[in-house]
């Protein structure tokens, strides 16, 4: 890879406040303790003297007076904006690590305020395509789609890989003025930080990495792997259910098989929205989803299945939203529907990006047929949707440029690993195999269903991963933790 220029190389960041917009989300409001700060890197690291673009960073201080440095944060996705997610304060570590290191997120490149992707929205259909002429058709949207993105992202939609990325983040580093870099990556973080130690093995610092990612599984075996957790991830939330004796069903599998069965039948009879639209089962599926994150939220995801199956969708359809607003309302550029006569943003092509750059999939209709008919079998609630998402990066417009594969960081420092036993993204199974990949590397396990445990109450898995973090103490090589 050639030489950096000096400009970039030996940049040194100008904190100064930040601005309202960097808060991200309607209604977060700013940290007052928070400060902001630009970087510059090359489009393509192949050619550093050419385009560069602009990442945006937010800090929070350490607490303390024993600093230990900054702690880079990456929240997943991609398509998650980390520098809105520090400055808004929607993520803090624990306050014994917020009181040693600067807490420093970023948007990643093509997203947030770091030269925000802007696709247009596709003329895709709401309904799971299942004979072999919807197929083409829901094909021939993504296609299309996928070009309009090509031609609104210009050169930067072939660099939004992971690997750029991570030599995004080597930038950052000495921006920072730091020999290594420490660093906390979730769920897709931990992708990215999987290939930074890969490629910068001996600028590894404290690495901890949340609901691990396998790099070696391609689009199809990670939608396997999905579809394979989320049933995992509803059977207990109805076994939680059944115990609360939850009127969706007397037994857990009462409760799955009514919830499939209403589901299934959405797309021949969806249920129509008081303000417009329907409840279908792409967009059931997305609301069912999205609370098996987070236990806290089990109540939710029942109340609005009840009311959905009276024919109330409001409640599931607002569940299966949540994320998109999210991602609408922390990217600077998610200009509202026909504003200035324009086409309205599709916040999640930034995610298509990166996901169809990094990893082979599916490139033909006919590949995404079969797939339907196997995922469908093997998940009845699940599959369909889950499958029907991989269309994009099947059409999109530029080959991968990565490849499946497992990551080793020969020579670089043990990391931690955190999982929960039973995860709706990232399965347990995933952090067992990256260990092996890494060799080193120690891995702490939460009891329970959910996504990203670090950080969010649980005062074993916090003690584990503080004592490495601040005192450079590895937990045992698996640890177990307790919901």
């Amino acid at each position: 890879m050639p030489a950096l220029p000096a400009g970039i190389a030996g940049q040194r960041l100008a904190w100064e406040a930040c601005s309202t917009e960097d808060a991200g989300r309607a209604g977060a409001t700013l940290r007052r303790d928070a400060d902001c700060a630009w970087l510059t890197v090359p489009v393509d690291y192949s050619a550093p003297d050419g385009q560069s673009i602009r990442i945006r960073l937010a800090r929070v201080r350490a607490a303390g007076a024993q600093r230990l440095g900054p702690l880079v944060f990456n929240p997943g996705g991609p398509g998650e904006a980390g520098a809105a997610m520090v400055a808004g304060g929607v993520f803090e570590a624990t306050s014994r690590v917020m009181g040693r290191y600067d807490l420093v997120g970023f948007d990643p490149r093509g997203i947030g305020r770091s030269a925000p992707l802007k696709c247009p929205q596709g003329a895709g259909g709401d309904l799971i395509p299942r004979t072999r002429e919807q197929v083409e058709a829901e094909f021939k949207a993504a296609a299309e789609q996928g070009e309009d993105c090509r031609k609104a992202g210009g050169a930067l939609l072939a660099h939004m890989d992971t690997v750029s990325v991570a030599r995004d983040l080597d930038v950052l580093r000495a921006a920072l003025g730091e020999s290594r870099l420490h660093y906390l990556g979730i769920s897709y973080g931990t992708y990215l930080g999987q290939h930074y130690a890969h490629l910068f093995p001996g600028r590894v610092g404290r690495f901890v990495l949340d609901g691990v990612v396998d790099p070696g599984t391609d689009l199809t075996q990670t939608a396997r792997n999905d579809v394979t957790s989320l049933d995992d991830s509803f059977a207990s939330y109805a076994r939680a259910c059944a115990a609360l004796h939850c009127p969706l069903g007397r037994t857990p599998g009462e409760i799955v098989a009514r919830t499939t069965a209403f589901v299934r039948d959405l797309d021949a009879h969806p249920v129509p929205a008081p303000e417009g639209g329907r409840l279908t089962t792409g967009l059931a599926v997305q609301g069912i989803r999205a609370p098996l994150y987070r236990s806290d939220r089990w109540p939710d995801l029942t109340r609005a299945l009840l009311d959905a199956m009276a024919g109330r969708p409001g409640a599931l359809i607002g569940l299966a939203l949540e994320q998109v607003q999210v991602q609408a309302e922390t990217s600077e550029g998610s200009e509202k529907a026909g504003s200035g006569g324009r086409a309205p943003v599709d916040p999640t092509m930034a995610r298509n990006a990166v996901d169809c750059l990094d990893k082979p999939g599916p490139r033909s209709a006919a590949e995404l047929l079969a797939d339907l008919g196997e995922f469908e079998r093997t998940s009845p609630l699940f599959g369909a949707t889950v499958a029907t998402a991989m269309f994009h990066c099947a059409a999109w417009p530029l080959a991968p440029t990565g490849r499946a594969e497992p990551l080793a960081a020969p020579g670089a420092p043990a990391m931690v690993l955190v999982s929960w036993a039973v995860d709706p993204a990232t399965p347990l199974s995933n952090a067992e195999t990256v260990r092996g990949n890494l060799g080193t590397a120690s891995l702490v396990v939460r009891g329970g269903t959910g996504h990203s445990a670090y950080a969010s109450g649980s005062d074993c898995t916090d003690g584990a991963v503080d004592a490495f973090l601040v005192g450079g103490r590895l937990p045992p090589p698996k640890a177990e933790c307790s919901a």
